[in-house]
């Protein structure tokens, strides 16, 4: 136990009554034993909570007054003046609060160490949320904090002009173009929901958009929980060196196939690029792993992937999924704004939209999953329709579809799609004309046939 952070917090507050708002600790934060800290925080808590507008109601008179013989279980009016005389200055307050709460997290950690080593279990989940939190409290408060705004302008121009060179891209580059230029690039604290069926391809698209994003300079970290970290890396070599997916799972690469592996490789080797595919991976564990890569890679931007959300666990326990995805959607927005990255989670779609006869997803179709719509910055779906109708005019062909974009509005795109080698390729402005062309005939017909 630490009683003399205790004191100087106790102090602290009959010194300066204002100080309970800025005050994160709670009653079990200070000991019972031998001074009874944690019953005079209690007594200062409903003092304050009951002050009826009094102008100090942690002077040591009129605590008296009000709690009487009482008092006396805490020390008496003499150990409450004697707290308050004893702190010269009120200016370290937020620092002995934290040495208490870290005394409290070191004991509870040595607990949960014991009763490990001791039954050979325990929740270690809990024993990791222990660490995160004591390292947090070590950090101390760093910047944070209402700043003027004034401030943040400081340099801007700077900003500005770099924007200008960048051609208005200010973020990652996406495996879209269009995308791109809708979003100017995947933007640090931005969560996006990249959702589809099942077999829309939504994984393929990830690959290329780590592939995009790496290629702008960005670090980039896959978390996969579906697929295990060698078929991510493969359909990545198959991409970048335009091999064919069957060749590679045959090991039937011919020499030219062998040197664009090679190649591709090469590539794969010189980017900043990690993959983690722990099944059952925790929303927690996500961020401790985050947090460490940025620390390992000071100064890199990053995009976070993640496959995918439904697969996510977390360390709390949750009644229902939904509870469960709204929990961890919150989370991830608040990783990606605390942690300075863009993080972008595959989602699946309820099956509803195929009940309809337009099959392309909408937002209503994620209301069962959590609170998606309301957390996401951007929420993309992947849609192919001849995958539903093999006639389509569309056939080869992939729908890209913002269906809400915070900052950004929405649309939709197009894209080939070209899954024997691992593809999402942009369209020129004549393959655009060309399938609108092909859409346009399709569309006549049907009307002809009615």
């Amino acid at each position: 136990m630490n009683l003399d952070a205790e004191r100087a917090v106790l102090g602290s507050l009959l010194k300066d009554h204002s100080l309970i708002d800025d005050c994160f600790l709670a009653p079990v934060d200070f000991t019972e034993e031998e001074e009874n800290n944690r019953l005079l925080f209690k007594v200062l808590q409903f003092a304050k909570e009951h002050s009826d507008g009094a102008p100090n109601p942690f002077d040591p008179v009129v605590l008296a007054s009000r709690w009487g013989g009482r008092l006396q279980q805490i020390g008496g009016l003499n150990r409450l003046m004697t707290l308050r005389d004893a702190v010269p200055s009120t200016d370290s307050f937020n620092f002995y609060q934290r040495a208490v709460r870290t005394e409290r997290v070191q004991q509870e950690l040595a607990e949960l160490g014991v009763q490990i080593a001791k039954v050979g279990g325990g929740d270690l989940g809990e024993l990791k949320a222990k660490m995160e939190q004591l390292e947090e409290l070590q950090q101390g408060d760093g910047n944070s904090g209402p700043v003027h705004m004034a401030t943040l302008l400081e340099g801007h121009e700077k900003v500005i002009a770099k924007r200008a060179n960048s051609g208005g891209i200010t973020g990652a580059k996406a495996a879209s173009e269009e995308f791109t230029k809708l979003s100017k690039g995947h933007q640090i604290g931005d969560l996006e929901i990249l959702a589809g069926r099942p077999s829309m391809g939504k994984t393929l698209y990830m690959v290329n958009d780590v592939k995009a994003v790496t290629e702008s300079g960005w670090g980039d970290a896959v978390f996969s929980l579906e697929m295990n970290g060698l078929e991510i890396v493969e359909q990545l070599a198959s991409c970048i060196g335009g091999i064919k997916k069957d060749r590679i799972a045959s090991g039937q690469m011919s020499d030219n196939d062998w040197l664009r592996y090679g190649d591709s490789l090469e590539i794969i080797a010189g980017r900043h690029l990690y993959i983690d595919d722990l099944p059952g991976a925790t929303v927690e564990y996500i961020r401790r792993q985050v947090k460490l890569l940025k620390k390992k890679n000071p100064g890199l931007r990053w995009v976070i992937h993640i496959d995918f959300l439904q697969f996510i666990q977390t360390e709390k326990n949750f009644d229902s999924t939904k509870e469960r995805i709204g929990y961890i959607t919150k989370y991830l927005k608040r990783m990606g704004r605390e942690l300075q990255v863009c993080v972008v989670c595959l989602s699946a779609v309820g099956r509803n939209c195929e009940q309809r006869p337009d099959k392309r997803p909408l937002m209503s179709d994620l209301r069962d999953s959590g609170d998606i719509e309301s957390d996401a910055d951007i929420v993309t779906f992947i849609y192919r329709d001849d995958y539903y109708y093999p006639e389509s005019p569309k056939k080869g062909f992939a729908e890209i579809i913002v269906a809400k974009g915070r900052k950004i509005g929405t649309g939709t795109f197009d894209m080939a799609f070209l899954p024997g080698i691992s593809r999402f390729t942009n369209l020129t402005d004549d393959d655009k004309y060309k399938l609108a062309e092909k859409v346009k005939e399709h569309e006549q017909q049907k009307t002809h046939r009615r």
